[in-house]
């Protein structure tokens, strides 16, 4: 004999055969219809960040405000007629500071002249027979070298053949003649060592 169900019983069984019974899952959504990858974005994240191309020598030393070492062969006394125009052209209200900054004013203005000018003034000097000069080495701007070159250039193809020392030799005595002649004539005695740099 069967046993008969209770009323919950016979709930419960009606409740779980319900094809209305509603599904609490979001549905899932068949494979072919998902969103396809952003191609460029994972392109973009796999791909290795190259580092930044080094900058050349040549590069660097363009850069504004780049300085280069300079070596002058100077005499003793073409040496300190220099500081001594340097010093009188600081007295008489120049903006040259340092040393090294006049000797780059001297070469920028005598590499203005043109070859003619230059060779006009230009004292020739031949070799000594005894070697009483020293190199000179001056930090000087980039940009003033490069117009010393450019000058020494011209000069050549004009027929005057100069090396770097005689054509800086040149340029100091220009330099020192006018800070002579902007000092009514003289020119103080420079001390064996110069400050660094001079302030007013």
């Amino acid at each position: 004999m069967a046993t008969r169900r209770s009323l919950r019983d016979r709930n419960r069984a009606a409740i779980a055969h319900d094809p209305g019974a509603t599904n609490t899952d979001p549905p899932t959504p068949p494979r072919d219809s998902l969103p396809a990858a952003d191609e460029s974005k994972l392109a973009t994240a796999g791909a290795r960040k190259e580092p930044p191309a080094a900058k050349s020598p040549a590069t660097r030393a363009a850069a504004a405000g780049e300085t280069v070492r300079l070596g002058i062969y100077l005499t003793p006394d073409e040496f300190n007629q220099a500081k001594a125009g340097y010093l009188a052209d600081w007295t008489n209200g120049g903006q040259a500071d340092s040393f090294a900054r006049w000797i780059a004013a001297a070469i920028s203005a005598y590499a203005a002249k043109t070859p003619e000018q230059r060779a006009e003034h230009a004292t020739p000097k031949g070799r000594a027979q005894e070697r009483t000069g020293a190199a000179r080495s001056f930090s000087i701007p980039t940009a003033t070298v490069e117009r010393m070159r450019a000058a020494i250039t011209a000069d050549r193809q004009a027929g005057r053949w100069p090396s770097d020392s005689a054509w800086c030799g040149e340029a100091l005595q220009e330099a020192v003649a006018a800070a002579l002649s902007r000092n009514g004539g003289t020119l103080p005695t420079p001390p064996p060592r110069l400050p660094n740099r001079l302030v007013r």
